[in-house]
């Protein structure tokens, strides 16, 4: 029996080729992003690590980018200044389906489950992961004071969403006090590794 595990978990790891193998070294993000007129600077970046039974899957990288570099996550979060997410998509393991499980969960986590002021915003973004997912697929959230967050893929704008809750929200998924994983937000922040 226990063979048999070992050699379905072996052949899993072969089957999705370097979806185990990916580093936030091994994606290369630009040192400037200029989307919507704005020009920020690379900030950092880190890896989602999801456990699935007992295989650590990597499903995206993800950058951040402003106008000056920080650490201070309170502070991007908070913040109504011009920033970007991108995320990358690592795996072929990641499905519309699963982003938009993960996603909510990270709104919920990141507002404290106070999901009810920005529900048709959240659908709105939703609507964008419909499309399917494939790998090297990019994704960048632009919050532009003013105008809301504007969503891409592969370059092409799908959504704009207004308002700063939303973008406080959105950035709280990776930066706030309750982050996704707080490996991933200590490299988004640049922070030294401990």
């Amino acid at each position: 029996m226990f063979k048999r595990i070992v050699m379905v978990l072996l052949a899993l790891c072969l089957a999705t080729g370097t979806a185990f193998a990916v580093d936030a070294k091994d994606v290369k993000f630009p040192e400037q992003l200029k989307l919507e007129n704005v020009e920020l600077v690379f900030n950092g970046s880190g890896i989602r690590i999801k456990k699935i039974g007992f295989i650590k899957v990597k499903p995206y990288v993800a950058a951040l980018f402003l106008q000056e570099k920080t650490e201070d996550g309170d502070a991007v979060v908070s913040g109504d200044a011009p920033m970007a997410i991108r995320l990358y998509i690592t795996s072929k393991l990641i499905s519309s389906d699963k982003m938009t499980k993960s996603t909510r969960e990270g709104f919920e986590l990141s507002t404290n489950g106070n999901t009810a002021p920005i529900e048709k915003e959240i659908d709105a973004m939703m609507d964008v992961f419909k499309e399917k997912i494939n790998v090297d697929d990019i994704y960048d959230m632009v919050y532009v004071p003013g105008a809301g967050t504007c969503i891409y893929k592969q370059g092409e704008k799908k959504a704009t969403i207004e308002g700063l809750a939303f973008k406080q929200a959105l950035f709280g998924i990776w930066l706030g006090a309750k982050p996704t994983l707080e490996t991933m937000k200590a490299g988004m922040l640049g922070q030294p590794k401990g």
